[in-house]
């Protein structure tokens, strides 16, 4: 990339001027899941379990390598309407398409497990990174209530090593 000297030279010898908008991207975004929540403009139904899903192949393909080689590899998905997906449950699905349309997703212990499954299955490696430090943080934290506390009742290990060490 250029530092801004150089494009302040480049601004004045050529009269351009690169100009960035930074919502846009966002409000984008925020139309596409709009779109889908409506089923509006969508090109695929994704099935999982007995749940179907309306999504934008280009959104999908965009945030996963594997939706990527599915629609543009000459599958036979690539031109089905509906595409039924094996091993990924509704709730994992559900939350996965949540992500790759707003960037955010809510976890908690209910989801973790079918989240973590979809996204390795889907290849949704930011999905995977937000879980990972999501476990890392709830292992942390219940590491130290247990230490700061002293609660031994809530950890069966310490609970048991706590009793036949007497």
């Amino acid at each position: 990339f250029l530092t801004g000297s150089c494009l302040a030279l480049i601004e004045m010898l050529t009269g351009q001027r690169l100009c960035h908008s930074k919502s846009h991207q966002d409000s984008v975004l925020s139309a596409l899941n709009q779109q889908r929540k409506d089923g509006l403009l969508c090109d695929v139904t994704l099935v999982a379990g007995e749940q179907k899903f309306h999504a934008h192949k280009a959104v999908l393909a965009a945030c996963s390598d594997y939706f990527r080689a599915m629609f543009s590899l000459c599958m036979v998905e690539s031109e089905a309407d509906e595409v039924t997906l094996q091993g990924v449950t509704s709730v994992g699905l559900k939350h996965a398409l949540d992500f790759a349309y707003t960037g955010q997703i809510l976890l908690e212990p209910a989801v973790i497990q079918d989240v973590l499954s979809a996204g390795s299955h889907l290849q949704l490696l930011e999905l995977l990174s937000l879980c990972s430090h999501y476990l890392i943080q709830v292992h942390n934290t219940h590491t130290q209530v247990h230490t700061r506390f002293h609660i031994l009742q809530l950890n069966p290990d310490a609970n048991f090593t706590h009793s036949h060490l007497k």
